[in-house]
Protein backbone atom coordinates (compact mmCIF):
# COMPACT_ATOMS: atom_id res chain seq x y z
CA UNK A 1 0.00 0.00 0.00
CA UNK A 2 1.44 3.39 -1.00
CA UNK A 3 2.24 5.84 1.78
CA UNK A 4 0.33 9.10 1.72
CA UNK A 5 2.40 11.83 0.01
CA UNK A 6 3.72 14.36 2.52
CA UNK A 7 5.02 17.10 0.24
CA UNK A 8 3.92 18.58 -3.11
CA UNK A 9 6.83 16.79 -4.78
CA UNK A 10 5.73 13.50 -3.25
CA UNK A 11 2.25 14.10 -4.69
CA UNK A 12 3.69 14.84 -8.13
CA UNK A 13 5.82 11.69 -7.99
CA UNK A 14 2.70 9.68 -7.07
CA UNK A 15 0.83 11.26 -9.99
CA UNK A 16 3.63 10.23 -12.33
CA UNK A 17 4.18 6.72 -11.00
CA UNK A 18 1.06 5.23 -9.44
CA UNK A 19 -1.39 3.27 -11.60
CA UNK A 20 -4.48 4.93 -10.08
CA UNK A 21 -3.49 7.84 -7.83
CA UNK A 22 -6.05 8.20 -5.05
CA UNK A 23 -6.70 11.04 -2.62
CA UNK A 24 -3.79 13.21 -3.79
CA UNK A 25 -3.65 16.88 -2.83
CA UNK A 26 -2.53 18.56 -6.05
CA UNK A 27 -4.00 21.97 -5.37
CA UNK A 28 -2.32 24.81 -7.23
CA UNK A 29 0.43 22.61 -8.69
CA UNK A 30 1.75 22.49 -12.25
CA UNK A 31 0.94 18.89 -13.19
CA UNK A 32 2.18 18.87 -16.77
CA UNK A 33 5.70 17.52 -16.24
CA UNK A 34 4.48 14.73 -13.94
CA UNK A 35 1.80 13.70 -16.44
CA UNK A 36 4.36 13.66 -19.25
CA UNK A 37 6.31 11.03 -17.29
CA UNK A 38 3.40 8.59 -17.33
CA UNK A 39 3.31 5.70 -19.78
CA UNK A 40 -0.44 5.07 -19.50
CA UNK A 41 -3.57 7.26 -19.30
CA UNK A 42 -4.07 8.67 -15.84
CA UNK A 43 -6.91 7.48 -13.58
CA UNK A 44 -7.46 9.83 -10.65
CA UNK A 45 -9.79 8.96 -7.79
CA UNK A 46 -10.84 11.40 -5.09
CA UNK A 47 -8.00 13.81 -5.84
CA UNK A 48 -8.01 17.58 -5.31
CA UNK A 49 -6.77 19.44 -8.39
CA UNK A 50 -8.22 22.84 -7.50
CA UNK A 51 -6.30 25.59 -9.27
CA UNK A 52 -3.95 23.04 -10.86
CA UNK A 53 -2.14 23.88 -14.10
CA UNK A 54 -3.04 21.42 -16.86
CA UNK A 55 -2.74 23.77 -19.82
CA UNK A 56 -1.98 21.87 -23.01
CA UNK A 57 -1.62 18.58 -21.14
CA UNK A 58 -2.16 15.26 -22.92
CA UNK A 59 -5.03 13.71 -20.98
CA UNK A 60 -6.36 11.37 -23.64
CA UNK A 61 -8.56 8.69 -22.00
CA UNK A 62 -7.99 10.19 -18.55
CA UNK A 63 -10.49 9.34 -15.80
CA UNK A 64 -11.44 11.81 -13.07
CA UNK A 65 -13.48 9.84 -10.53
CA UNK A 66 -15.04 12.04 -7.82
CA UNK A 67 -12.25 14.60 -8.13
CA UNK A 68 -12.39 18.27 -7.14
CA UNK A 69 -10.78 20.63 -9.63
CA UNK A 70 -12.35 24.01 -8.91
CA UNK A 71 -10.68 26.67 -11.02
CA UNK A 72 -8.31 24.19 -12.70
CA UNK A 73 -6.64 25.46 -15.90
CA UNK A 74 -7.18 23.09 -18.81
CA UNK A 75 -6.88 25.46 -21.76
CA UNK A 76 -5.80 23.68 -24.96
CA UNK A 77 -5.60 20.35 -23.11
CA UNK A 78 -6.20 17.14 -25.04
CA UNK A 79 -9.07 15.41 -23.24
CA UNK A 80 -10.33 13.11 -25.96
CA UNK A 81 -12.26 10.14 -24.55
CA UNK A 82 -11.74 11.48 -21.01
CA UNK A 83 -14.31 10.55 -18.35
CA UNK A 84 -15.46 12.89 -15.60
CA UNK A 85 -17.46 10.94 -13.02
CA UNK A 86 -19.03 13.09 -10.32
CA UNK A 87 -16.84 15.60 -8.54
CA UNK A 88 -16.52 19.29 -9.31
CA UNK A 89 -14.83 21.21 -12.09
CA UNK A 90 -16.67 24.41 -11.22
CA UNK A 91 -15.05 27.52 -12.70
CA UNK A 92 -12.53 25.33 -14.54
CA UNK A 93 -11.15 26.68 -17.82
CA UNK A 94 -11.49 24.32 -20.81
CA UNK A 95 -11.05 27.06 -23.41
CA UNK A 96 -9.78 25.70 -26.75
CA UNK A 97 -9.54 22.17 -25.25
CA UNK A 98 -10.18 19.04 -27.33
CA UNK A 99 -12.97 17.12 -25.60
CA UNK A 100 -13.99 14.85 -28.45
CA UNK A 101 -15.88 11.77 -27.13
CA UNK A 102 -15.47 13.00 -23.54
CA UNK A 103 -18.08 11.93 -20.98
CA UNK A 104 -19.29 14.03 -18.06
CA UNK A 105 -21.63 12.32 -15.57
CA UNK A 106 -23.10 14.14 -12.54
CA UNK A 107 -20.22 16.63 -12.61
CA UNK A 108 -20.46 20.14 -11.21
CA UNK A 109 -19.42 22.44 -14.07
CA UNK A 110 -20.98 25.64 -12.79
CA UNK A 111 -19.34 28.76 -14.27
CA UNK A 112 -16.83 26.67 -16.21
CA UNK A 113 -15.51 27.92 -19.55
CA UNK A 114 -15.65 25.86 -22.75
CA UNK A 115 -15.21 28.73 -25.20
CA UNK A 116 -14.00 27.48 -28.60
CA UNK A 117 -13.62 23.95 -27.23
CA UNK A 118 -14.09 20.89 -29.42
CA UNK A 119 -17.01 18.86 -28.09
CA UNK A 120 -17.62 16.49 -30.99
CA UNK A 121 -19.56 13.45 -29.68
CA UNK A 122 -19.09 14.59 -26.08
CA UNK A 123 -21.84 13.72 -23.59
CA UNK A 124 -23.07 15.60 -20.52
CA UNK A 125 -25.54 13.72 -18.30
CA UNK A 126 -26.97 14.97 -15.02
CA UNK A 127 -24.44 17.79 -14.80
CA UNK A 128 -24.75 21.14 -13.09
CA UNK A 129 -23.78 23.65 -15.78
CA UNK A 130 -25.27 26.84 -14.37
CA UNK A 131 -23.51 29.87 -15.84
CA UNK A 132 -21.15 27.75 -17.97
CA UNK A 133 -19.72 29.38 -21.11
CA UNK A 134 -20.14 27.18 -24.20
CA UNK A 135 -19.99 30.00 -26.70
CA UNK A 136 -18.39 29.71 -30.13
CA UNK A 137 -17.76 25.96 -29.88
CA UNK A 138 -15.65 24.53 -32.68
CA UNK A 139 -16.22 21.43 -34.78
CA UNK A 140 -19.49 19.48 -34.95
CA UNK A 141 -20.93 20.75 -31.69
CA UNK A 142 -24.32 19.41 -32.77
CA UNK A 143 -23.07 15.88 -32.04
CA UNK A 144 -22.75 16.55 -28.32
CA UNK A 145 -25.33 15.06 -25.94
CA UNK A 146 -27.00 17.15 -23.24
CA UNK A 147 -29.30 15.17 -20.97
CA UNK A 148 -30.89 16.15 -17.62
CA UNK A 149 -28.49 19.04 -17.08
CA UNK A 150 -29.08 22.23 -15.07
CA UNK A 151 -28.11 24.89 -17.62
CA UNK A 152 -29.60 28.07 -16.21
CA UNK A 153 -27.78 31.17 -17.48
CA UNK A 154 -25.59 29.01 -19.75
CA UNK A 155 -23.90 30.92 -22.58
CA UNK A 156 -24.36 29.29 -25.99
CA UNK A 157 -23.97 32.39 -28.10
CA UNK A 158 -22.61 32.02 -31.65
CA UNK A 159 -22.64 28.21 -31.44
CA UNK A 160 -23.78 25.97 -34.31
CA UNK A 161 -26.21 23.42 -32.83
CA UNK A 162 -28.39 22.70 -35.83
CA UNK A 163 -30.31 19.46 -35.29
CA UNK A 164 -29.25 18.94 -31.67
CA UNK A 165 -31.58 16.98 -29.38
CA UNK A 166 -31.71 18.22 -25.79
CA UNK A 167 -33.49 16.15 -23.15
CA UNK A 168 -34.56 17.24 -19.67
CA UNK A 169 -32.38 20.37 -19.63
CA UNK A 170 -33.22 23.59 -17.80
CA UNK A 171 -32.12 26.51 -19.98
CA UNK A 172 -33.89 29.19 -17.97
CA UNK A 173 -32.35 32.59 -18.81
CA UNK A 174 -29.88 30.92 -21.18
CA UNK A 175 -27.95 33.15 -23.58
CA UNK A 176 -28.86 31.90 -27.07
CA UNK A 177 -28.09 35.09 -28.97
CA UNK A 178 -27.18 34.21 -32.59
CA UNK A 179 -27.17 30.48 -31.76
CA UNK A 180 -27.98 28.20 -34.70
CA UNK A 181 -30.78 25.95 -33.41
CA UNK A 182 -32.41 25.08 -36.71
CA UNK A 183 -34.15 21.69 -36.56
CA UNK A 184 -33.19 21.32 -32.88
CA UNK A 185 -35.48 19.28 -30.62
CA UNK A 186 -36.20 20.34 -27.05
CA UNK A 187 -37.66 17.40 -25.12
CA UNK A 188 -38.88 18.11 -21.58
CA UNK A 189 -36.76 21.28 -21.45
CA UNK A 190 -37.20 24.74 -19.96
CA UNK A 191 -36.59 27.87 -22.01
CA UNK A 192 -38.13 30.40 -19.67
CA UNK A 193 -36.75 33.91 -20.21
CA UNK A 194 -34.05 32.59 -22.55
CA UNK A 195 -32.41 35.23 -24.75
CA UNK A 196 -33.37 34.16 -28.27
CA UNK A 197 -32.43 37.37 -30.05
CA UNK A 198 -31.26 36.62 -33.59
CA UNK A 199 -31.27 32.88 -32.83
CA UNK A 200 -31.85 30.70 -35.89
CA UNK A 201 -34.87 28.57 -35.02
CA UNK A 202 -36.30 27.46 -38.36
CA UNK A 203 -37.69 23.95 -37.90
CA UNK A 204 -36.87 23.83 -34.18
CA UNK A 205 -39.31 21.58 -32.31
CA UNK A 206 -40.39 23.42 -29.17
CA UNK A 207 -43.39 21.26 -28.34
CA UNK A 208 -41.55 19.74 -25.38
CA UNK A 209 -40.25 23.07 -24.09
CA UNK A 210 -41.60 25.18 -21.26
CA UNK A 211 -41.46 28.65 -22.78
CA UNK A 212 -42.80 30.41 -19.70
CA UNK A 213 -45.07 33.38 -20.17
CA UNK A 214 -45.54 33.94 -23.89
CA UNK A 215 -45.69 37.65 -24.57
CA UNK A 216 -45.23 39.59 -27.78
CA UNK A 217 -41.44 39.53 -27.44
CA UNK A 218 -41.39 35.73 -27.21
CA UNK A 219 -43.83 35.43 -30.10
CA UNK A 220 -41.52 37.44 -32.34
CA UNK A 221 -38.75 34.84 -31.79
CA UNK A 222 -40.89 31.82 -32.69
CA UNK A 223 -41.19 32.29 -36.42
CA UNK A 224 -40.57 29.01 -38.25
CA UNK A 225 -40.67 26.81 -35.14
CA UNK A 226 -42.86 23.79 -34.42
CA UNK A 227 -45.12 24.35 -31.40
CA UNK A 228 -47.94 22.49 -29.67
CA UNK A 229 -51.65 23.41 -29.82
CA UNK A 230 -51.41 24.68 -26.23
CA UNK A 231 -48.46 26.89 -27.13
CA UNK A 232 -50.29 28.09 -30.23
CA UNK A 233 -53.23 29.11 -28.05
CA UNK A 234 -50.85 31.10 -25.82
CA UNK A 235 -49.39 32.77 -28.91
CA UNK A 236 -52.85 33.75 -30.10
CA UNK A 237 -53.67 35.12 -26.67
CA UNK A 238 -50.47 37.18 -26.66
CA UNK A 239 -51.47 38.66 -30.04
CA UNK A 240 -54.99 39.36 -28.90
CA UNK A 241 -56.48 36.82 -31.31
CA UNK A 242 -59.61 34.78 -30.72
CA UNK A 243 -59.83 31.34 -32.29
CA UNK A 244 -63.43 30.27 -32.94
CA UNK A 245 -64.12 26.66 -33.83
Amino acid sequence: MNAAPRTPQDALDALAGQDEPTGLDLTGLDLRAALARRTAPVVLRGCDLSGADLRGADLDEAVFDDCVAVGARLTEAVLTRARFLGGSFASADFEDADLGDAVFERTDLANSCFTRALLDDAAFTGCRMTGADLSALRGLAVTLTLRNCAMQLVDLRDTALRGIHLTGCDLTEAHLHRTDLRDAVFEDCRLREADLRDARLDGADLRGADLGEIGETVVSRLRGTVISPEQAAAVCAALGLRVVG
